[in-house]
C-alpha cells in the first residue's frame, strides 16, 4: 500500500520531487525542542497553490494526513506527524513570493512560506514596518505564525498576528481555494471566514498566502532598562507608562532574577545592564513616528529621550523602581533585546547543564492584577509537591504573558516524582481560578490537547469540533492536533 501511495504521489508533477527517504525526514520529523518525534510517508513541497490543491484532493482521495509545516518552530508539537499515521508532510518552504506591496493602503500580500525576518528587511528598505516579532523571526514563516495566531513582543502596542492580517488564501481539505485576499479596511458581507482559519493550527485547511496590515516605520525608537524590585511594581510602572505615551509603547517585558541566571550561563559575553543581576527587570520599548519627537533639542537630546528620562525619574522618587538604563545607541539596545530573543535557546542548554530530565513549560496568559497572585500561589503549590524544582519565568508584561517554566530536580524519574502532568494540571488550575488562560500564544498542538478539552466551555469546545468535521470530515488535516 505504501508503494502504491509514493507512486501516486510521483504522478501529482510537483515542480519539486517529494522526499522519501527516512533518514532525509528527520529535520521534518522532530520538533524545535526535541519533545516530539513522529514519522512521515513523504515530504511534499509544493510550490504554488495549485500544487497545495491537487496534493489535499489526492490526500482525500487515499484519507491520507496532511501535516502542515514551515519553518517547524512549534513549541507543542503542532507542526510534527504522529508516529503510527500514514500522513504526509506539507513544507510550505517553496510558497517563498513576495506578491504585492500598496504603500498607499499599507498592506503587503504575501506566501505563507516567506520567512518572517524577510519580510521586515524587505518592508523597511520601502520606509515601511511589520510589527509582528519573535526571536524565531529568522526561520519562522507567516503561515505558521497565521496558524497559531502567533503574538510576540510587539502584541502590547499592534495586537496579535490576526490583527496584523487583512485577508488570507486558503486551500481546503478537498482542494477548493477560498480567495480572501484583500487589502479593505471594510468589508461587512457576512461570517468573517478569514479569522476562522487564523489560529486554527492547520487543522482546517492550509493558508497559502495572506495580506498583511503595514505601518508607517518609527522615527525614532528608544529602549530602557529598569530594576522593578517585583512584580506589582512592574505593572505600576506599566501603568504609569501607559498613561503618558499611550500609543507610544511598542513592547513591555519582564526579566526576572532567575531569567538572568539562565542568560548569564548560557550566553557568550553577557552584558548585564546593572553591577549585579537585577531581582525583577523590565525591558521597555518606545517608539514615535513624529519628526517633532526625533528631532534634537535644545538640551542636545530629544523629545521622546526626554519624555523616557521624565517617566523613569518620576518612577525612581516614588520607589517603583531601584535604578534605570536608557541605551545610547542601537547597538547597545540589541544587546539587550538579543538577550531577550534568546531565552528559549538559553534555557534549552541549560536543561541540558543541569541535569534537569524533564522540563515543565507553560505559556499562561493573566489579567495585569492576578499576575502577581498567580505566582505566589504557584510558587507554593511547587514547594509543597517539588520542593528542590526551580522556576524560570518571563514574558509579554504588557499583554499579560508569562512564559512559565519549572526545572525538576534531575534526581527522580521524570524530576517531579513521577507526576510532570499533575504538576502542569495544578498550575492550569491556578491560572484559571486567576481567570487566566492556559494557552496563550505557543497554541495547543500535541503538547495541551487534554488541557483544552479539561478547561475549554464545554458548549465552545464541541462547536470547535463542529466546525473541525464540517470543513475536514475525513480528518486529513493536521490529525491528532488541538483534538485526539
Amino acid at each position: 500500500m505504501i508503494n502504491k501511495l509514493k507512486k501516486e504521489i510521483l504522478k501529482l508533477s510537483l515542480n519539486h520531487k517529494p522526499i522519501f527517504n527516512q533518514e532525509d525526514h528527520k529535520k521534518y520529523t522532530t520538533d524545535w525542542r526535541g519533545q516530539f518525534h513522529g514519522e512521515t510517508l513523504g515530504v511534499l513541497k509544493p510550490c504554488n497553490k495549485i500544487e497545495v490543491s491537487n496534493i489535499l484532493k489526492f490526500a482525500n482521495k487515499f484519507n491520507l494526513g496532511v501535516i502542515p509545516q514551515g519553518g517547524n518552530t512549534s513549541l507543542c508539537g503542532g507542526a510534527t506527524p504522529i508516529k503510527g499515521q500514514n500522513s504526509i508532510i506539507l513544507s510550505t518552504e517553496k510558497l517563498d513570493k513576495i506578491r504585492t506591496i500598496d504603500k498607499n493602503s499599507k498592506s503587503l500580500t504575501v506566501e505563507s512560506g516567506v520567512i518572517l525576518s524577510d519580510i521586515h528587511d524587505y518592508v523597511e528598505k520601502l520606509e515601511l514596518f511589520f510589527p509582528l516579532n519573535l526571536g524565531a523571526k529568522g526561520s519562522c514563516m507567516i503561515g505558521g505564525n497565521l496558524s497559531t495566531n502567533a503574538g510576540g513582543i510587539n502584541v502590547l502596542k499592534y495586537g496579535t498576528t490576526r490583527e496584523l492580517c487583512i485577508g488570507i488564501e486558503v486551500v481546503l481539505p478537498d482542494g477548493r481555494i477560498l480567495n480572501l485576499l484583500s487589502n479593505l479596511k471594510k468589508d461587512n458581507t457576512g461570517y468573517d471566514l478569514k479569522n476562522i482559519f487564523i489560529g486554527a493550527e492547520g487543522t482546517l485547511g492550509i493558508i497559502t498566502a495572506a495580506t498583511l496590515k503595514l505601518f508607517p516605520i518609527p522615527k525614532i525608537k528608544l529602549t530602557a532598562f529598569a530594576e522593578a524590585k517585583t512584580i506589582k511594581n512592574a505593572i505600576e510602572l506599566l501603568s504609569i507608562f501607559q498613561n503618558e505615551i499611550p500609543n507610544g509603547i511598542e513592547a513591555f517585558e519582564l526579566m526576572p532574577k532567575t531569567f538572568w541566571e539562565v542568560a548569564s550561563n548560557n550566553i557568550e559575553n553577557i552584558t548585564i545592564p546593572f553591577d549585579s543581576i537585577p531581582e525583577m527587570g523590565v525591558l521597555i520599548e518606545i517608539s514615535s513616528t513624529s519628526e517633532d519627537d526625533a528631532k534634537i533639542n535644545s538640551n542636545g537630546s530629544t523629545n521622546l529621550y526626554d519624555k523616557l528620562e521624565k517617566l523613569l525619574s518620576y518612577s525612581f522618587e516614588k520607589k517603583i523602581i531601584a535604578d534605570a538604563i536608557i541605551c545610547k545607541n542601537s547597538s547597545e539596545s540589541h544587546q539587550l533585546w538579543d538577550i531577550r530573543e534568546r531565552a528559549a535557546e538559553s534555557e534549552k542548554k541549560e536543561l541540558e547543564k543541569c541535569g534537569a530530565i524533564k522540563c515543565l513549560k507553560h505559556d499562561v496568559s493573566l489579567p495585569l492584577c492576578n499576575i502577581e497572585k498567580f505566582h505566589n500561589e504557584t510558587q507554593n503549590m511547587l514547594k509543597k509537591e517539588v520542593p528542590n524544582s526551580r522556576t524560570i519565568y518571563f514574558g509579554h508584561l504588557g499583554d499579560g504573558n508569562l512564559h512559565y517554566n519549572v526545572f525538576g530536580d534531575g534526581g527522580l524519574p521524570d524530576g517531579f516524582k513521577n507526576k510532570s502532568a499533575e504538576i502542569t494540571e495544578k498550575i492550569y488550575e491556578i491560572v484559571i481560578k486567576n481567570n487566566g488562560s492556559f494557552s496563550a500564544e505557543h497554541g495547543i498542538g500535541q503538547l495541551r490537547k487534554k488541557s483544552l478539552k479539561l478547561h475549554k466551555n464545554s458548549v465552545a469546545y464541541n462547536l470547535m469540533k463542529d466546525i473541525k468535521n464540517q470543513f475536514d470530515p475525513n480528518n486529513i488535516m493536521n490529525p491528532g492536533k488541538i483534538f485526539n
